[in-house]
């Protein structure tokens, strides 16, 4: 089953796609309005595309919280906007984009879009060895200790992907801020008690507190 993203503040427009996405046989439409209520949806149920408007309403706009999905989920990405102007694509293009659909939208376009973002996930890469033993899944977004499935709670899993996809890299406190706790404040302390549970349960992975700065997977 691929599941679909929806990104759309509009709830008319939103459940319209809804629509034509749970018509497709294979497909599941879910919908959010936001960053923080699709990063939830998105670790609740495995996340294989992302349908985002690029203007939605709150702080953080339908790029950059595309940007934030890709770099924790590497979904395809599906932009859906009224806007063409070139600021607003050239922001869009820096990211891993497999289609622009402009509003108002053919519903045999933004079906087509879907079926060719469903081919590419059979040939993008499922398997991730970490080292270790670790192996993480990236099409069921499941993190495997020689075949035994390790569970993560939500923000352990976020901080987890984060790192792992910046291994090597530190991580600034202020982006794992906005991902993970978006606009509430947040102390030091319930940031490293996040990290040492993740340490607990990955003792043979190494991450580091790196002081004043962030946090960093090590190679």
């Amino acid at each position: 089953m691929v599941n679909v993203l929806i990104l759309e503040d509009d709830p008319i427009i939103a459940l319209d796609i809804k629509s034509i996405v749970d018509d497709l046989v294979g497909f599941n439409g879910f919908i959010a309005s936001d960053m923080p209520s699709a990063l939830k949806i998105a670790h609740k149920h495995t996340l294989h595309i992302l349908l985002a408007d690029i203007h939605i309403k709150g702080l953080v706009d339908g790029i950059d919280t595309a940007r934030t999905l890709q770099h924790l989920y590497h979904s395809q990405l599906i932009f859906l906007t009224s806007y063409s102007d070139e600021p607003t694509l050239a922001r869009a293009s820096e990211l891993n984009v497999s289609g622009y659909i402009l509003k108002p939208f053919r519903e045999e376009d933004l079906v087509a879009s879907l079926k060719l973002c469903a081919l590419k996930l059979d040939v993008d890469q499922v398997l991730l060895d970490i080292g270790y033993g670790y192996i993480y899944d990236t099409k069921l977004q499941q993190l495997f200790l020689h075949d035994t499935h390790i569970v993560l709670a939500s923000k352990e899993q976020q901080l987890f992907l984060l790192l792992l996809n910046s291994r090597g890299r530190v991580v600034p406190l202020s982006y794992i801020d906005d991902v993970i706790w978006y606009d509430e404040s947040v102390s030091n302390t319930t940031r490293r008690q996040l990290l040492h549970r993740i340490r607990t349960k990955l003792p043979e992975l190494t991450f580091e507190i790196v002081k004043y700065s962030g946090y960093k997977m090590n190679l």
